[in-house]
């Protein structure tokens, strides 16, 4: 991480000619006024969080944090500088602990409204290489290349200067999150999009190419990132007598329930005998979403969590925007009261509450699937299912780890006035482990996409389960 912070830093000062040049009409902040938004970030998370050095040293955290200060030396705009310091927090390793990359800031939203365009291609980062994930029909690059160069710069040193942008629970995670944020996160660092031109190598082809790639909008690059507006999806595979329920978000809504009602109406009336919760592209939002979803699956105790520790920030009550968490460390103050200045939460499993239509409860065979993103709350869902073996998982583990940090409070630097979070609660998910600590859920049934499935368009995770069910071979929950 040290040598990564240093050539972080080295590289963006090399491209930030490139990068003032789309966006001129953006502020400057002097080197002190950057460096005085570095102190107050300090000050705000180590005030918070509450097991900041879990998986670092402070001495060593300490050290970055003075080298990134003494190397500013010239001006530079909000964003830019978010580029800078945003690895003085992803070193900590946990996902709700960052400095805010803004996709709402005013000089990207003048950049796409001026007709700025992005990079046009869906990556995925596999071991140090960018691997095109989606492709245009416009260009010659195919699903499963593989990236060499941007603009003459080489993937490694694009990696090194963009990974640690983006805040993880674990390098997995971390990279699936660059994956899917590299278009966003390239303009953020280089001022790349508009025609950026691109070496690759084909998925079985050596020959090595080149092309000038046009960019695309700012409502296509969020095609490319998310699945649209969409949360939820159900698909039914009549065949297999299988129905999958995607879930891409765990947002509560009133749609959700009406959504729930119906997907589960529709599996009794088919008569499905096999589902399967695809969490593989899920970043998280409410854990109570986990449990509407299990009720419709289970009438078995359960629980998400296994323990949560609270930290009382002793500057949250300055910060008016976290009414919320304030409220609720009131509360504890006033009823249960800190030890010190923790708290610490446990529960037993709990049996769901009956469903209102008890006939659309599923008594099938049931699986879930989970990737590198599946993260947060919908890390915690999995973690329930996997230590109450609720049914057989399938994938890749989970993004997030059985020991994590979440709640997060919101601050706001003084100067650029740029947003981030901070962790207040720490999490031991359900099952938790000291052996399993940095780990995420791990699946039953390990399989990974290769570059062949991904290049010839195949879902190896979807193709097993559907094969597994017509054969009647697939591997019990361990």
């Amino acid at each position: 991480m040290k040598k990564t912070l240093s050539l972080l830093l080295l590289l963006f000062m090399a491209a930030t000619l490139t990068f003032a040049q789309q966006a001129p009409q953006e502020k400057l902040f002097t080197p002190e006024q950057m460096r005085q938004d570095l102190d107050s970030m300090y000050r705000w998370v180590n005030a918070t969080h509450p097991n900041l050095y879990l998986r670092i040293k402070k001495e060593k955290a300490d050290k970055e944090w003075e080298k990134v200060k003494k190397q500013l030396k010239t001006p530079l705009t909000a964003r830019e500088f978010s580029i800078v310091a945003s690895p003085l927090l992803s070193q900590y390793w946990d996902g709700h602990t960052s400095l805010g990359f803004d996709l709402e800031d005013k000089g990207l939203q003048e950049y796409h409204e001026n007709g700025g365009k992005f990079f046009p291609l869906g990556m995925e980062v596999r071991d140090q290489e960018l691997i095109v994930k989606k492709a245009t029909d416009a260009s010659g690059v195919k699903p499963g290349a593989k990236i060499t160069k941007v603009n003459g710069v080489k993937t490694g040193a694009l990696l090194k200067k963009m990974l640690f942008v983006w805040s993880a629970d674990n390098q997995k995670n971390q990279a699936a999150n660059m994956g899917r944020l590299f278009g966003i996160t390239l303009w953020g660092a280089y001022g790349w999009g508009d025609k950026v031109e691109v070496e690759y190598q084909n998925y079985g082809d050596s020959r090595k190419q080149k092309e000038v790639l046009n960019g695309i909008s700012y409502s296509d690059l969020w095609k490319l990132m998310s699945a649209g507006s969409r949360s939820y999806k159900l698909t039914i595979h009549e065949k297999e007598s299988l129905a999958v329920l995607e879930l891409f978000s765990l947002n509560r809504t009133k749609a959700l329930e009406v959504f729930l009602d119906s997907a589960f109406t529709a599996i009794k009336e088919k008569n499905i005998q096999h589902l399967a919760i695809d969490m593989r592209r899920s970043g998280g939002g409410n854990s109570v979403v986990g449990d509407m979803v299990l009720q419709y699956t289970t009438t078995k105790p359960y629980k998400q969590g296994d323990a949560k520790i609270t930290r009382y920030s002793t500057v949250l009550a300055a910060m008016p925007y976290n009414k919320g968490l304030k409220s609720t460390m009131d509360r504890i103050s006033q009823k249960e009261g800190f030890d010190g200045n923790v708290y610490r939460s446990e529960w037993d499993a709990v049996a769901p509450e009956p469903l209102a239509k008890p006939e659309l409860l599923f008594e099938g065979k049931l699986y879930m699937l989970t990737a590198p993103r599946t993260f947060s709350s919908s890390h915690m869902m999995a973690s329930a299912f996997k230590a109450y073996k609720l049914g057989t998982m399938i994938g890749e583990a989970t993004g997030g780890s059985m020991q994590f940090f979440g709640e997060p409070a919101s601050f706001q630097l003084p100067n650029t006035k740029l947003w981030g979070i901070c962790a207040v609660a720490e999490w031991l998910s359900a099952g938790f482990t000291e052996a399993s600590a940095d780990k995420g859920v791990q699946p039953d049934v390990e399989l990974k996409q290769s570059i062949k499935d991904l290049a010839e368009g195949r879902d190896t995770v979807m193709e097993y389960l559907k094969e597994s069910i017509r054969t009647g071979k697939l591997a019990a929950a361990k």
